[in-house]
């Protein structure tokens, strides 16, 4: 994991300190953008279907897209109403790409160094399909700070923030 992560930023061009800010979902997996499909899907009046297919991650579809000329249009007329869908789906975070809960709050920890995670950071950060409860993520913050994972202590600004031992 670590390893994909660094190679990442060595190929986009990130080759110091990581964005800190920048939810570990955005840091892993680039998001798909709906407008941006939306124009893909236009290249369709100048000849070039599927397009947005290729963008949502769905290569063998896009393929046979680009080669049928868009399904003789029947298949690009579909995907005018799929785009929503396809985006929904290219964005979805699974397999081996999400994390165990307490392996992507260690991440974080690493992630932010001695500047530390809160709570509310944590919730924002955590790569999941819906919203994360707050209850599963305080008590995995509890059980790593039991295990000595975690430390705990506070900023300047006195909030109760997490980072590595």
């Amino acid at each position: 994991m670590a390893l994909r992560y660094r190679l990442r930023r060595i190929l986009s061009g990130r080759f110091g300190a990581t964005d800190r800010r920048a939810p570990l979902v955005l840091q892993l997996q680039e998001r798909r953008s709906l407008t941006a499909t939306y124009l893909l899907w236009a290249l369709a009046f100048v000849g070039l279907c599927g397009i947005q297919r290729f963008y949502t991650r769905r290569p063998f579809s896009g393929a046979l897209l680009l080669l049928t000329f868009g399904g003789c249009g029947l298949g690009q007329l579909v995907d005018l109403f799929l785009v929503p869908r396809l985006v929904r789906s290219a964005n979805r975070i699974e397999g081996p790409t999400a994390l165990p809960l307490d392996r992507q709050l260690l991440e974080l920890a690493r992630l932010r160094g001695e500047a530390g995670f809160t709570l509310n950071d944590a919730l924002l950060d955590l790569e999941h399909q819906e919203p994360v409860p707050i209850e599963p993520v305080r008590q995995e913050i509890e059980r790593l700070l039991f295990a000595h994972l975690l430390d705990v202590g506070n900023d300047e600004r006195g909030r109760i923030i997490y980072r590595e031992p």
